[in-house]
């Protein structure tokens, strides 16, 4: 690259528009949308917080900072279907190689759901059949609530199946327990 040249990466082009003339359009659109009366994109989340945030004021509760586990808590689900980042590594790193290796012969994500009671339910996350036949259901977490070990608890209690408690330890490894409360 010679002196005095420029070069832009292909996100800053666009439409053949290079620089200042998509930049004022940029500017020109974000001014219309604040200079409009209708409400943004996040004025409706920013409007649901301080609301939340007046009835804890005006009950004369104390606002507090959340914890962790409830900052996880609120960044939502992911859709159905859908594996987090522990799920998919465990998948990878212990599933798929047992597979092929023919400990296991099949596996699935999110495949079985079990009534635990009315409007109660769990989806375990891999329902597993091993090498003897037996069905095994296997619930990865990266972190352990007392709501998930308490529904898995009761799955294994009421199931005739055996239930693993999975969990990330460490980099590389995984903590696995064993919650069958029977010897079915």
């Amino acid at each position: 690259m010679s002196k005095g040249t420029v070069r832009f990466p292909e996100s800053v082009i666009a439409d053949g528009r290079v620089g200042t003339a998509r930049i004022r359009e940029q500017i020109a659109g974000a001014a219309a949308r604040l200079a409009s009366a209708g409400p943004s994109p996040l004025d409706t989340p920013v409007a649901r917080m301080l609301q939340a945030y007046d009835r804890t004021a005006a009950a004369g509760d104390q606002v507090r900072a959340l914890s962790p586990v409830e900052r996880m808590q609120q960044l939502g689900r992911l859709p159905r279907g859908k594996k987090n980042k522990t799920e998919a590594a465990y998948e990878l790193d212990q599933l798929a190689p047992r597979l092929h290796a023919g400990e296991i012969l099949w596996y699935r994500f999110e495949a079985i759901k079990l009534r635990l009671a009315d409007n109660t339910f769990i989806t375990i996350d891999y329902p597993v059949i091993n090498a003897a036949g037996q069905l095994e259901f296997h619930e990865v977490k990266g972190r352990w609530t007392d709501d998930a070990r308490a529904k898995t608890k009761i799955a294994a209690a009421q199931y005739p199946f055996r239930f693993f408690a999975i969990q990330r330890a460490g980099r590389h490894g995984w903590r696995v327990e064993d919650l069958t409360s029977r010897s079915w």
